[in-house]
């Protein structure tokens, strides 16, 4: 009798803990203050550890329990080291997936089509992750391409617009790797073969996009754009693109002037013939595509109307003309 008595005691204590694990895990957490609560699991730390620093951070009020749901769960081994943020109400089922889940704490930042290494610089810096410097001088750093196999002086180019996720602790070359792994998704195999018909490398295609970028104001003009600068390089004439002329000035946002235009830089198309050493911002595919497709024109000069369209000639009599027009017009 003893013995079955044992054993009932046994199963209604354990049906008991389970009732009480089950009822702590769908019972909110004390409330965490106004100001996100951030926590660094370093790898390697124990599932009781992170309970007892859960409950020291104020996001659950018992570790005890805390530490028995993530065992009742199966989960205690399972929870992923990281930086993780906590406000508001939780649930502590909520926390344990969330660790288990690896849901660690990640800055979003959306880098613009045509954005330079610069600009690059402060939507990075906005986060807090880097400062702007130390993100330029990776990024300018000759051994940063190397280390990603790239045959350019710097990541200008390489850097593909888009928007990614960073975690805290990334260093620059971390966050430069989700942007390469973003370009070379977007430079195919098929356009290196494209490349490559075209007599050009890649850097050079990219180079010649990033022009485009900078020039286009429309994606339809894009191959049009494109067309001039590839009759111009078949001509060996200068290309006498603008944004050229005024590449490594930070935060450049005035009217290019013809002092700009007189910069001594080997990126002045003004001033040195064939394409810049390398790319002069980061261009989006259609830049690319652009670069690789040329239309089929006899266009050699384009002068922008002001509405986001170009005027294309074949001469430079009928450029002048369309400029005059132009300021006739008050564009």
């Amino acid at each position: 009798m003893k013995s079955v008595a044992y054993v009932v005691f046994l199963v209604i204590t354990c049906i008991s803990i389970l009732m009480l694990i089950h009822t702590y895990a769908f019972i909110s957490t004390a409330s965490i203050p106004l100001n996100p609560v951030i926590i660094e699991i370093k790898p390697g730390t124990s599932a009781w550890e992170i309970s007892r620093t859960l409950e020291d951070t104020g996001i659950v009020t018992d570790s005890f329990m805390f530490m028995a749901l993530s065992l009742a769960t199966r989960k205690a081994s399972h929870l992923q080291a990281g930086t993780y943020v906590f406000e508001g109400r939780h649930f502590p089922m909520d926390i344990i997936h969330i660790l288990f889940k690896g849901r660690t704490l990640r800055y979003r930042i959306t880098i613009p089509e045509g954005s330079d290494l610069f600009a690059v610089g402060d939507i990075i810096a906005a986060t807090g992750l880097l400062t702007k410097e130390d993100f330029i001088r990776s990024a300018s750093d000759t051994g940063s391409p190397e280390f990603f196999g790239l045959d350019s002086q710097s990541m200008e180019g390489f850097l593909y617009p888009d928007t990614y996720y960073l975690s805290p602790n990334m260093t620059a070359l971390e966050m430069m790797a989700k942007m390469v792994e973003r370009f070379n998704q977007i430079f195919t195999p098929e356009m290196q073969q494209q490349a490559d018909a075209l007599g050009m490398t890649r850097t050079e295609i990219v180079t010649l996009a990033s022009i485009i970028e900078k020039e286009a104001v429309l994606n339809e003009e894009k191959p049009i754009i494109s067309s001039v600068f590839h009759n111009r390089l078949k001509k060996r004439m200068l290309l006498q693109s603008d944004p050229t002329a005024i590449y490594g000035i930070d935060n450049f946002h005035r009217k290019i002037s013809r002092k700009d235009l007189q910069r001594d830089t080997p990126y002045n198309t003004y001033k040195y013939p064939g394409l810049p050493p390398g790319p002069i911002c980061n261009p989006d595919k259609y830049s690319i595509i652009a670069a690789l497709n040329p239309e089929k024109t006899d266009y050699f000069y384009f002068v922008a109307k002001g509405n986001g369209l170009h005027h294309f000639s074949t001469s430079l009599k009928e450029h002048n003309r369309a400029i005059i027009s132009n300021r006739k017009a008050g564009r």
